[in-house]
This record gives structure tokens, C-alpha cells and sequence, in this order.
């Protein structure tokens, strides 16, 4: 066995995050942005490393089975669009120009950008990585919530080129945070779905952010950014008080999408 196989094994979450890092920024590192394939392609490896080809099965068809009622996948669809609209319209509201009608019928593309985004930008390159391998590790030691603002930390580091290279704000980091409370409601509600997350991720940046976000420009756009991180701050901190730090009402099913270490 390998010293890096063995390593793998006795530190499974160190190794991944090193790699999902590593895959996802190099070469562009703080200049043009990142890979977004970089934690899916460390969780391949991970898994591959310490469970093998048997493990590997079991992981990807654990991330890509679909668990739970259609109900929450309608709630993943539509809650980060939601937040997404009630930031443009708290904009609007504060005094930033309604949008153009050029603007406003862009909708049909969205049938267009969300399965784009889904596949390509984002959804199917981390959460096999953040949700199908790190998440379950972290809820077997922690509870939801604590887990949850553990992985937001790691992922929002993961972004920081994107902050750095001045595509994306600083405060963007605390939404990211957020997210992944809202993200583990949902999941923790259908068995630990990977495949949910991957959905609500899509909507919140293919259906919410790619339509809503490019209705405003300057200081409104600013504006817009800062009522969308406090929106989805405001609909973290709720699911917390409605649900306490299990974020769900039921038994959260903590290896869910993790593969047996061998």
C-alpha cells in the first residue's frame, strides 16, 4: 500500500479537500478563477483510494439515485428562486430602475441555463464532492448544523479565487455559508439526496442569479448582491428555529451518500 493510499484512508476528509483544492485552482490560481470539476474529480480519487472500484459504484449511484417525494424537489427549485426574486424586487423597491422589458423576457432561457448549469458551471463538479463525500463524514461526528457550517466554511474557501480575481464579492462568501444550511434541510428531508442539492444549487445560480442578477448594473447591482446574501442569511436562520440543529424533524441519515471504507 502506498503512503499516499494509507494516508487516504486514515484521513479521508484532509485528502479530499487538499485535492479539491488543489484540482480546482491550479493552474488559474487567483487570476482567472477555478475548475469547477476540481471536487467532483478529488472525490473520484478519494473513494476510488480507500474503497475501489465496488466503492466508487456505490458512491456515484448513491449521488445520482433519486430519494424522497417530488414535493422537495419542487421546494429546491423554487425556494432559491424565490430569494432570488425577492432580492430584485427589495431592490426595485429601494429605488433601482425596474427592469427593461428586454430584461424581463429572458425567461425562456432559463430552460435553457438551468440543465446548462446543472451539468457545466457548478452542481454536477462539487456537490458529488461537498455533499456525496465530505457532508455525510462530517454528520457522523457533528450535528447537522455544525456540519453544515463547517463544509459552507471549506466551500466558501474553495471560492476565494473568484473573490480575489474580482468576479465575484467578499460578501458572496457569507451567502455560501448559508446555503448549506438550506441545502442539508432539503437533503436531510430525503434521505440525505444528493441529487436535491444538486437542483437547488442549479436554481439558485441558473434559474435566480443568471436572470435576476444582469437586471441591474452600478450600485444597484451592489445593492441587489447585498439583500440577496441577507435574504438567504434570513432563510437560514429560520430553517435553525424552526428545526433546531438537526435541520429536520426526522433522523438525519448521516452516511447516506458515503461509501463503506474498507
Amino acid at each position: 500500500m502506498s503512503f499516499f493510499t494509507s494516508f487516504a484512508k486514515r484521513h479521508s476528509l484532509i485528502t479530499f479537500f487538499g485535492l479539491a483544492y488543489a484540482l480546482s485552482w491550479w493552474p488559474n490560481l487567483f487570476t482567472t478563477g477555478l475548475n469547477p470539476f476540481g471536487p467532483l474529480l478529488a472525490a473520484l480519487i478519494v473513494v476510488l483510494l480507500i474503497d475501489g472500484k465496488a466503492g466508487l459504484k456505490v458512491w456515484w449511484s448513491r449521488v445520482t439515485r433519486w430519494r424522497g417525494g417530488l414535493g422537495w424537489y419542487v421546494m429546491a427549485l423554487l425556494l432559491p428562486f424565490a430569494i432570488n426574486f425577492a432580492a430584485a424586487a427589495l431592490t426595485v423597491l429601494l429605488g433601482a430602475p425596474f427592469p427593461t422589458q428586454d430584461k424581463i423576457a429572458r425567461w425562456p432561457e432559463l430552460f435553457i441555463t438551468f440543465p446548462l448549469y446543472l451539468i457545466a458551471l457548478g452542481p454536477l463538479g462539487e456537490e458529488p464532492g461537498w455533499r456525496g463525500f465530505a457532508m455525510p463524514r462530517f454528520q457522523e461526528n457533528h450535528s447537522a448544523l455544525a456540519a453544515s457550517l463547517m463544509l459552507g466554511l471549506f466551500v466558501a474557501v474553495w471560492h476565494l479565487p473568484l473573490v480575489v480575481s474580482g468576479q465575484q464579492p467578499i460578501v458572496i462568501l457569507l451567502a455560501i455559508i448559508a446555503s448549506q444550511i438550506m441545502y442539508t434541510w432539503l437533503a436531510n428531508h430525503v434521505e440525505g439526496s444528493v441529487l436535491i442539492v444538486m437542483v437547488a444549487h442549479a436554481a439558485q445560480g441558473g434559474l435566480g442569479g443568471e436572470y435576476f442578477g444582469p437586471m441591474f448594473t452600478g450600485t444597484d447591482a451592489v445593492l441587489e448582491t447585498w439583500l440577496l446574501v441577507a435574504i438567504q442569511c434570513l432563510v437560514a436562520i429560520g430553517i435553525v428555529l424552526l428545526t433546531g440543529s438537526r435541520l429536520t424533524r426526522r433522523q438525519p441519515v448521516a452516511s447516506a451518500a458515503a461509501t463503506p471504507t474498507s
